[in-house]
């Protein structure tokens, strides 16, 4: 393409934004490095100052204490303490008032007895230039500095932290920042006979602090604790002393808890003002470092800029400036093609909102414009093709989900709701059951719920590829329900003439695990079924082992004498409907869903899955799963148990029950048959609501779907209008987050009828006996719904072994056992306010007959009730 056409050459903006960005950058990195040189040069005079400010200090205190040694040892002051007269006297007067007319920083000379008084026996003072011989003399024996300095061994000097003058424990009056020399006095023997104490103004030092400083920086001498010894503000100066409390670290927001505190260097300080400080910390000691003082160095970082920043704001002024113009022209520039182009993008742009188009693209240019008309227009017609096909595509698979769902549900209340009835009804047969009938309805439980694991495989598959299936893990028999599932198929597999044998580790027929028994089941029941399908003749073995102390890997593993899976085919075991070959059909005709279930749940578990085979030979499944062990006690069969009856209610109560299905309504006619008890039963919504407004029930138990129609929205208006007034409990085979029901009290067919009833006594009780009040329970495990489970199985088994200890010392009269059990019992009562159980429970042994008794057995059946109810409620929860 000819470069006079080419577009690109036209857009200027972009090397005039180039050198703008270019401009930008070189004035910072200017400014940056001359920053770095103004910070660099600042350290170094802040360094120098602090050297001439630590050599001002250090040079008093050489002169002062060179001076008192002096004088200490002076032929004046040892011919006085030797041999004392009005001479000596005189000639002592006359050395301390030389000292003081020619010491300009001195103050205040004394010459003090060593006694424990220390009082002074010589004092002149200068005030106002002039030297005064003292006649009030003092005792400074309570001084701080007299205590310390008469410690002072010979040839040894005192010296006194600073602090403000005080005379009579007054602050003397003009203030005067002073530091107080000492050196003992001792006669020939060695003893201490004297103290000799040189006042020092440092005021002169002060004012020489000042100048060092400059007009840039400030000065600071500090002592440990933070107190301004001397401030360039003599304000601050003495805060402890002034009782104005001013002190450096609050100043500059220093961390007193800092390991980095005083130490020297440099650092960076923020002021109140956040203004930021560059400082250098320097320490101070004398008196043998017995003393220590801190000088520091402070500088403003916006004066150590202030040359640079003011450069910087001109130039960037100047350089918004001229970014304003070359944008201006940029612009001007630009829009001069940029209407060439508005015909493509607001083609493009109705396009997109699918607003018709009339104008006409420049598809005749021979520059860029006229390439992406011509791209635009040929993309536009293929886009339209494609889209009209995807919105049929679309359709379609809309449709499919559709009718799908629609298959699902009606699957699921289809299937469900007779399976319902089957379970139900086996588990009434066994409470009137004879011995020899037992194994033939055991038989019929098997085989009802293995039908129930068939319909388990269809509706959670669709559940495990949502990722909407969860385990739920409960203490567990691995050795009967592995002895179930053989007995199961056992029959089925003597039929084709096979062997069928089972082999379980020891410790798993003597101990309970954690697991999920219904999806273990699931897991297990189609590896054999798979089994079953592809072995014509030969053996069929299952067996489980487990290993590991602690946190134990569970190891299933079914093998067969069957077909086999070519090798380059075990790895699509896991599609749906795989299909290896075409001669195989109807039952045997696919390895369906199962395989890929068993797949998908033994990763669930957090196992594998591994397949090995050989073909025309067998092939063999291992499943490897966790599992805990919770228990060495070897469980019982699982067959029905007794358990603690419901409780006896005193009042009557009418129950309306909404089903449409009559073995479901034979099933809760049998379950709900009490004296105490009216049902009424319909299968139609106008006479519920008929039933509802004049018999007012004391509880509804609703299916959700009548003659195929799904009623929860009419539950839920009588529900909002207040036809219905009492609780209502839902039975229906729809899983609960497809009805997508707001009830808690849901029940999913099929169901466990004791869980149930336990429901039903739970809410009719609700009106004879207060419920147990859990809230204590959830918020001392967070609402913990697994540990909250484990504490309501421990809370089930403690009332019923206290129930049975109740009636044993009701029959045993022990006073002492009583007040035993009942202060067991009192915690609970207070934690869960069991009002009903703290009012017939007697304080006396002898108060208790078989009235009082059965009072208290009927309390304990409610309270079990109301326990066993939460528990179903939070498993339901725990797997939504």
């Amino acid at each position: 393409m000819n470069l006079r056409h080419s577009i690109v050459t036209r857009f200027a903006l972009f090397f005039t934004g180039l050198i703008i960005f270019s401009i930008l950058l070189s004035g910072y990195l200017v400014f940056r490095k001359a920053s770095q040189v103004i910070m660099a040069h600042s350290k170094e005079r802040i360094m120098h100052g602090s050297e001439l400010a630590e050599q001002s200090f250090y040079a008093l205190l050489n002169e002062v204490t060179n001076d008192i040694a002096v004088i200490a040892l002076s032929p004046t002051i040892q011919q006085h303490i030797f041999y004392p007269s009005e001479k000596t006297t005189e000639e002592i007067d006359q050395l301390f008032r030389i000292i003081l007319e020619n010491k300009e920083t001195y103050f205040q000379i004394r010459l003090l007895d060593a006694d424990e008084d220390g009082k002074e026996i010589i004092r002149f003072d200068k005030l106002d230039g002039q030297v005064l011989k003292s006649t009030d003399l003092q005792q400074k024996g309570d001084r701080e500095y007299f205590k310390e300095a008469i410690q002072v061994n010979k040839g040894e000097h005192y010296f006194s932290n600073i602090n403000l003058n005080e005379e009579y424990g007054v602050i003397s009056i003009p203030l005067t920042p002073t530091l107080r020399v000492a050196s003992p006095i001792f006669d020939n023997e060695n003893k201490k006979v004297g103290i000799l104490i040189i006042n020092i103004n440092l005021n002169p030092l002060y004012l020489n602090l000042d100048q060092i400083a400059g007009n840039d920086s400030k000065f600071y001498l500090i002592d440990s604790e933070g107190q301004y010894l001397y401030s360039h503000n003599r304000a601050q100066q003495f805060g402890q002393q002034t009782q104005k409390f001013q002190n450096f670290y609050s100043q500059f927001n220093i961390d007193r808890s800092s390991e980095e505190l005083l130490k020297d260097g440099f650092h960076q300080l923020t002021g109140h003002n956040e203004a930021s400080y560059l400082s250098y910390f320097k320490e101070l000691p004398y008196f043998d470092g017995k003393r220590k003082i801190y000088l520091i160095s402070n500088m403003e970082q916006n004066i150590l800029l202030k040359n640079a920043l003011t450069v910087r704001a001109e130039s960037i002024q100047t350089l918004l400036w001229v970014c304003l113009c070359s944008i201006l022209l940029s612009w001007f520039f630009t829009n001069l093609f940029s209407k060439k182009i508005t015909k493509i993008t607001k083609a493009i742009s109705n396009y997109d909102q699918g607003i018709p188009d009339e104008h006409t693209l420049p598809t005749n240019r021979k520059d860029e414009i006229g390439i992406l008309a011509n791209t635009f227009s040929k993309m536009k017609v293929k886009i339209d093709q494609n889209v009209l096909q995807l919105n049929t595509a679309l359709e379609k698979e809309q449709m499919a989900r559709k009718q799908r769902d629609e298959f699902l549900q009606n699957m699921s209340h289809e299937m469900r709701t007779p399976l319902n009835a089957i379970l139900g009804l086996t588990k009434l047969l066994y409470k009137n059951a004879p011995e020899p009938q037992l194994p033939i309805i055991a038989a019929l439980e098997r085989s009802s719920n293995s039908l129930a694991g068939l319909v388990y495989d269809v509706l959670d598959h669709q559940k495990l590829v949502e990722g909407k299936l969860h385990i739920q893990l409960e203490p567990t028999n691995i050795a009967e329900l592995l002895k179930d599932i053989h007995s199961t198929y056992l029959y089925e597999a003597v039929q084709k003439g096979l062997t069928f044998n089972l082999s379980i580790d020891e410790k798993l027929k003597s101990g309970l695990f954690q697991t999920d028994a219904l999806r273990l089941t699931q897991i297990v029941t189609n590896l054999v079924v798979n089994a079953l399908k592809y072995t014509k003749k030969g053996t069929i073995s299952l067996s489980a082992t487990i290993d590991g102390p602690g946190n134990q890997m569970l190891h299933i593993k079914v093998s067969d004498t069957g077909v086999g899976v070519l090798p380059k085919n075990l790895n699509r075991i896991n599609d749906r409907f795989f299909m290896e070959k075409n001669d195989l059909s109807g039952r045997y005709g696919s390895y369906g869903l199962g395989l890929s279930i068993v797949k998908q749940l033994t990763t669930l578990f957090g196992g594998t899955l591994k397949a090995s085979s050989q073909k025309g030979k067998g092939s063999e499944f291992l499943i490897s799963i966790p599992t805990i062990s919770i228990s060495s006690q070897k469980s019982a069969k699982s067959v029905p148990t007794s358990k603690l009856p419901n409780p006896q209610l005193s009042g009557n109560y009418n129950i309306l029950h909404i089903e449409d299905d009559a073995s479901t309504t034979e099933l809760i006619k049998y379950i709900l048959k009490s004296d105490n008890i009216t049902l009424q039963q319909t299968n139609s919504m106008d006479e519920a609501l008929k039933s509802i407004t004049e018999d007012s029930p004391d509880l509804i138990i609703s299916d959700l779907m009548l003659d195929n129609e799904k009623i929860n929205s009419r539950l839920e208006q009588w529900i909002k209008a207040k036809k219905i007034n009492c609780p209502l409990v839902i039975i229906s085979a729809l899983d609960a987050t497809e009805a997508n029901t707001p009830y808690n009290e849901y029940f999913q067919k099929p169901f466990q009828i004791d869980q149930l009833k336990d429901t039903v006594y739970k809410i009719l009780g609700s009106h004879e006996f207060k419920a147990p009040d859990f809230s204590n329970v959830y918020n001392n495990y967070d609402h913990d719904i697994p540990k909250i489970n484990k504490v309501l199985k421990l809370l089930e088994k403690e009332f019923e072994n206290y129930l049975k200890e109740i009636n044993k010392i009701g029959e045993s009269k022990d006073q002492v056992k009583w007040e035993a059990i009942i202060h067991k019992l009192i915690a609970h009562i207070n934690n869960l306010k069991l009002t009903d159980l703290k009012e017939v429970l007697p304080d006396k042994i002898s108060a208790i007959n078989m009235d009082v008794l059965n009072n208290i057995n009927n309390v304990f059946a409610y309270y079990l009730c109301c326990i066993r109810a939460e528990r179903h409620l939070n498993l339901k929860v725990g797997s939504f």
